[in-house]
């Protein structure tokens, strides 16, 4: 159980003020496996588990059977249950926050997982000084293994179809030094575009009724978020179903926006799909510009070349057929009519 705010470890400490950072914290911001967390009495230490569905005591307030003293869960000390890791304990520990317990790719998948299945935990567990940096690998590794996993066995397919990639060594290595920077470059480019998209999301929260949190945690969230980007790294098909994981991860930044902002999803589903939408709009009001210009341009065309041939008279082809030549009344004088000869010729 650490602070929100710097980390710091608040087992065996009442609620209160977090002796680290100063924030003010309540046992009902954390989640704790049920029968996980033993929470102590602060008369007798008498140990009672957590049964709600948060792991915490109920009722919140009643008189202690150890020593029959009125208490309430905001008086009590929470220590883990006997045999249960301080880390195990907790329900809403952030995977990619605890990379040494559990090991990179282990918390990796973990934190994956999470932003598929369960977004709103990924705003609820977010720490308020979350390391922004560490987002953003996140979600650069994402996009990295995506691009890698569909794009490269069409890419290989062809570099093994052209002649000069079994000429040598220094080819094939040409080859694959530009394909993963082609891949690193659109993997950089989406992450520039997701801190575009999360930068809109927060203005418009911020404009529509203020925000909890900063805009470095919106951010943190939305790069947190990429995990269902993985849906379209399956070989020779991810681009087929590259939509379905943009749609999957719009609504996993809708929950995960409105438990980290404390907003209602009607205002988180607003932020979110007002960029994604005027981008389409933008994208579709090009195209009928280009393609009404494109129109006008070929009726302009059109008139500029019928004006053209009323005016001069163009030669007819070699194929076409000519009009028969009226006769001339000088032929009929300068050659003799074809027949019998006469007598007087004989």
């Amino acid at each position: 159980m650490r602070c929100r705010g710097c980390e710091y470890e608040l087992w065996n400490m009442k609620p209160g003020t977090c002796p680290e950072c100063g924030r003010k914290w309540q046992f009902d911001e954390f989640r704790f496996h049920p029968l996980a967390a033993q929470f102590l009495c602060p008369h007798c230490d008498h140990a009672y588990g957590g049964t709600d569905n948060q792991g915490l005591p109920t009722p919140r307030a009643f008189i202690c059977s150890g020593c029959s003293e009125p208490i309430d869960l905001d008086q009590m000390r929470a220590l883990p249950a006997p045999n249960t890791d301080g880390s195990t304990a907790m329900d809403d520990e952030f995977p990619w926050r605890d990379i040494e317990r559990l090991g990179k790719w282990r918390a990796f998948w973990r934190t994956v997982g999470l932003s598929m299945s369960n977004p709103t935990r990924v705003g609820r567990m977010l720490p308020e000084r979350s390391s922004f940096r560490s987002a953003l690998i996140f979600s650069l590794l994402c996009g990295t293994i995506t691009i890698v996993s569909s794009a490269s066995p069409i890419v290989f397919m062809i570099g093994f179809s052209n002649q000069q990639f079994s000429s040598g060594l220094e080819y094939v290595l040409q080859f694959l030094a530009i394909f993963f920077a082609v891949v690193l470059g659109f993997a950089i480019l989406a992450q520039i575009l997701l801190l575009l998209w999360g930068s809109c999301a927060h203005g418009i929260l911020r404009i529509s009724g203020g925000v909890h949190r900063p805009l470095r945690d919106s951010l943190s969230s939305t790069l947190f978020c990429t995990g269902p980007f993985l849906i379209s790294a399956i070989p020779c098909c991810g681009f087929y179903i590259f939509l379905v994981s943009v749609i999957w991860m719009g609504v996993a930044m809708i929950h995960a926006l409105a438990s980290l902002q404390r907003v209602s999803r009607l205002r988180a589903s607003i932020a979110v799909l007002a960029p994604l939408l005027s981008l389409f709009a933008a994208i579709a009001l090009t195209v009928a510009v280009m393609i009404y210009m494109s129109s006008n341009t070929t009726w302009s065309a059109n008139g500029v070349s019928i004006g053209f041939s009323s005016s001069v008279q163009i030669a007819p082809s070699s194929n076409a057929v000519a009009p028969p030549t009226p006769p001339d009344e000088s032929d009929a004088q300068a050659l003799p009519p074809l027949g019998p000869e006469s007598p007087e010729e004989k």
